[in-house]
Formats: C-alpha cells, sequence, structure tokens
C-alpha cells in the first residue's frame, strides 16, 4: 500500500498547547495555540535536555516555525517549549515535547550487480 505525503503526516504528541507535527522526508513543523492576552511573539526553546534548552529562537508573532531550519542532529531526540512574550515580559516555557530526527541518509547501492 502506498501513502500520499497528506496521508503520511501524523501528529506525534501534543501536551498543553503545543503540537508538533512530522511528514515524509523528515519534515517537521512545531504549531500551538495562540496565548490569551496580549502577545507581542512567541520563542522556541530547544535542545536535548528536557529542562535546560540551549538554544532560543524568536518566531516572532507566528504560531508555527518549521524544524527544517534548526541544525539538529540525526537520530539525537530533542526538547521544545514554547514562550509568549509582550512589553510586561516573558510568560514561563510550557511543558517540553520531545522530538528525534530521523536518519535521512540513503540506502547504499547494493551491491554485486552484474549487467548482461
Amino acid at each position: 500500500m502506498i501513502l500520499s505525503n497528506k496521508a503520511i503526516k501524523m501528529i506525534v504528541l501534543t501536551l498543553l498547547i503545543l503540537g508538533l507535527t512530522v511528514g515524509f522526508a523528515a519534515a517537521a513543523t512545531l504549531t500551538w495555540s495562540p496565548s490569551s492576552g496580549t502577545v507581542d511573539g512567541y520563542k522556541v526553546h530547544y535542545g536535548t535536555s528536557p529542562g535546560n534548552p540551549s538554544g532560543t529562537v524568536d518566531v516572532g508573532d507566528n504560531t508555527q516555525y518549521s524544524l527544517n531550519t534548526l541544525s539538529l542532529s540525526e537520530n539525537a531526540q530533542y526538547f521544545f517549549c514554547i514562550s509568549a512574550y509582550n512589553t510586561s515580559g516573558e510568560s514561563d516555557p510550557c511543558a517540553p515535547v520531545a522530538y528525534t530526527p530521523a536518519d535521512s541518509t540513503p540506502p547504499a547501492p547494493p551491491v554485486g550487480l552484474v549487467v548482461e
């Protein structure tokens, strides 16, 4: 059975307001619901430890972020959380969600192939 890209896409994990969608060819997008109140923007916090993010990306007022823009190591587990900010300050981050980028290395060609 062959599935289309749309059929392959699925929700991996939804925790609080944060969702992580994984699709074909290791493409991944974080998606979340807008925060209540006045929000100027959001920050995506990420790292390999759930309680200690090593990176932060300010995504402005967008409620989604493509993980393909980050340099993530294949087969390494990462944790992502979102915080909202405005002129009064920044919210605490939401609970983290985990994501592991798949190995995207193409397979090696078959050996022992003979052309007759």
